[in-house]
């Protein structure tokens, strides 16, 4: 009983900014042709449009800033790159007042070039800091010491503003996401509302939903991360043919996958299952996953205890 009541909306444009944008916006100028013609049209409309329009300046406004906090990270990365480089030709030039075996030189690179070039963002930050620190007001180092200070200035502004980034984006989606969950109750109201008034022909109200689209969509390739040491459902088989039916499975990510067919949503995995290759791009029937007659759930494992895992299923 309680299937009665999933919103399909919200299943349907979960993770998908791009996808909600089309089918809300297709719900509502459906609805506003109508409007002035279809009483209840107008109903589901001005139901629908405030939460539409609360959405849309929602993920404006995340796509921006997801956008300034991808340029902000590529920076990052770009200095971090970059660093090796800089670091060798700092060396070269304390090597030319310092020799190598001296305490000097071994003061100022005492774990070598490792600790700059390895590790996290702030361990490498504060590794061009304590090199800066340990230079001190050393005279003969004053014009290697104007590079290392020039290079951590536009090293650590980078890293500052992309913590900062990453924690508006954050915000941003908070946002987004409330307000895709609010126009997806105003959707799954307005199917009862349609289907109500509409119950004598369903077809007069199936153009204020692109069903096609969400079928096609939900049919054809499911995208999903399993946590570590997780199972979680891919798909409840709705495809005909299920004997002769294959699925490409891509494994996005260094882990190996379990994937298994179950008779409930809840199963667990029983002696038959496929073994998913990291990185991989596989094709196999729906039956090397067990029995799709009595098995209509199709599950994935993650074997790893470290490592998310991304994975693709395409219907074939």
């Amino acid at each position: 009983m309680a299937g009665m009541f999933v919103n399909h909306f919200e299943i349907f444009t979960r993770g998908n900014y791009n996808r909600a944008a089309y089918i809300f916006k297709q719900h509502v100028d459906s609805l506003f042709a109508d409007s002035a013609t279809v009483p209840i049209a107008m109903t589901c409309y001005n139901l629908a449009k405030p939460k539409y329009d609360i959405f849309s300046a929602c993920n404006i406004t995340h796509s921006s800033q997801t956008g300034t906090q991808s340029g902000k990270v590529y920076s990052m990365k770009t200095i971090l790159k970059s660093m090796p480089a800089n670091v060798d030709d700092w060396e070269a030039k304390i090597k030319a007042v310092y020799a190598i075996d001296t305490p000097e030189f071994k003061a100022l690179f005492p774990k070598g070039k490792g600790p700059f070039n390895s590790g996290s963002q702030q361990k490498r930050v504060d590794a061009v800091a304590t090199l800066l620190k340990t230079i001190g007001s050393d005279a003969s180092l004053a014009t290697v010491k104007v590079l290392v200070q020039a290079f951590y200035d536009t090293m650590f502004a980078s890293f500052n503003v992309k913590d900062v980034s990453k924690k508006s984006t954050k915000t941003d989606s908070k946002a987004t996401e409330k307000a895709r969950k609010a126009m997806c109750n105003v959707m799954q109201g307005n199917l009862g509302l349609i289907t109500n008034e509409f119950q004598d022909d369903l077809t007069q109200g199936e153009k204020y939903f692109d069903e096609a689209y969400m079928d096609n969509k939900l049919q054809m390739i499911f995208n999903l991360i399993v946590k570590v040491l997780s199972t979680k459902k891919i798909l409840k088989r709705t495809f005909a043919n299920p004997l002769t039916q294959q699925l490409q499975i891509i494994n996005n990510s260094n882990t190996t996958l379990y994937l298994f067919l179950c008779a409930t949503k809840l199963g667990v995995m029983g002696t038959v299952f496929v073994t998913i290759p990291p990185l991989s791009t596989t094709t196999h029937l729906l039956t090397a996953f067990g029995d799709p007659i009595t098995q209509t759930f199709l599950k994935v494992y993650n074997t790893d205890n470290k490592i998310k895992a991304d994975v693709t299923v395409k219907v074939i």
